[in-house]
């Protein structure tokens, strides 16, 4: 091969892995839990951000319309033996509610953290926590009885 193809390929091929890296890190996401959010502090506030937690479904669970759109807020701590001894971190999602959303659910937030200590999110997905039930036998039976 004429060394101006190899050239010609050489600068095609470094064009394409640029565009990739950056394309990676413009859509890159943390994937945290409440306590890890908590500990980064200042540094995530306003950055999109993607949390895990169990739902407390409690009297704070707030659904209502303003201004013609559903809103709904509920808190979260990390993992549902957490409830009680963790902080619960205020979630505020405008949108509906979803039919999932029920004691112990696992809920998956993309939003951003926001300087009033809420976390606005964007995308709210929630895992029915029946489902994992024959996986931890011992919480189902703390639960019902």
């Amino acid at each position: 091969m004429k060394p101006k193809y190899l050239l010609g390929f050489a600068l095609i091929a470094a064009a394409i892995v640029f565009l990739i890296v950056t394309s990676m890190q413009a859509n890159a996401q943390y994937f945290l839990t409440v306590s890890q959010l908590r500990a980064r502090g200042q540094a995530v506030v306003d950055q999109s951000v993607r949390i895990s937690g169990a739902v407390i479904y409690d009297n704070t669970v707030l659904y209502e319309v303003r201004n013609n759109e559903p809103y709904l807020e509920f808190n979260v701590v990390d993992t549902e033996d957490q409830i009680g001894k963790q902080k619960p971190l205020r979630i505020v999602y405008k949108g509906p509610k979803p039919d999932l959303l029920q004691p112990h659910a696992q809920a998956i937030v993309e939003g951003h953290l926001a300087a009033d200590g809420n976390f606005y999110a964007d995308n709210l997905l929630l895992k029915c926590p029946t489902r994992y039930e024959e996986q931890f036998p011992n919480q189902v039976e703390q639960k019902n009885g």
